[in-house]
Order: C-alpha cells, then structure tokens, then sequence
C-alpha cells in the first residue's frame, strides 16, 4: 500500500508561511491544509466526532475562495485585513482570478 503526499511547491509553501505570520498577527492560529484548503480560527470546538477550529478563517490554496465563520464583532473587524493577507497571498502565487 502507498500512501499518496501532496507536497506544495517551495514557493507555495514560503508564501503560505508568511501568510500563517500575517494571521498569527491578528489573532489566529494556523491548524491545517486539507483538500486545497488551510484553516485558520481563535479556539477549538470539540463535537462527537473531532476537534474542529471555531470561529475560523478557511482560505483556498488554489482558487481565490474564502469561507468565514465568525461571529465575535472583534475579529469581525478585522476581516478587511484578513482579506489584503489573502489578496497578497494570491497575488504571490500568481492567481488572477
């Protein structure tokens, strides 16, 4: 059996980590890339059947795609920074659309 491990490419990762900085500024910590997307959020909510972030950021490594889910006004206000991180995020992996 062989286990298949997407690796992103160096660029890729060197512009992730300082986009994990520019988030770590405001506030969230970085818990996971998966299926294209890393996630950030401020705690974590325990369910049935895994620990998840709450009240977290998920921003897509591959397309210009971000889902937020939050609902404390203070990181409410700082959406419009969140968003240039992503946008310089994007514009260093060279994505236009």
């Amino acid at each position: 059996m062989s286990t298949e491990v997407k690796v992103l490419p160096a660029s890729t990762r060197t512009n992730l980590e300082s986009l994990k900085h520019h988030m770590k500024k405001l506030g969230f910590k970085y818990y996971e890339e998966m299926n294209g997307w890393v996630t950030f959020g401020v705690r974590l909510m325990m369910d049935e059947e895994r620990v998840t972030p709450d009240e977290c950021i998920s921003i897509s490594v591959r397309f210009m795609d971000l889902h937020v889910d939050l609902s404390d006004f203070d990181l409410i206000s700082k959406l419009p920074e969140v968003k240039q991180a992503v946008l310089d995020f994007y514009e260093a992996e060279g994505i236009k659309e």
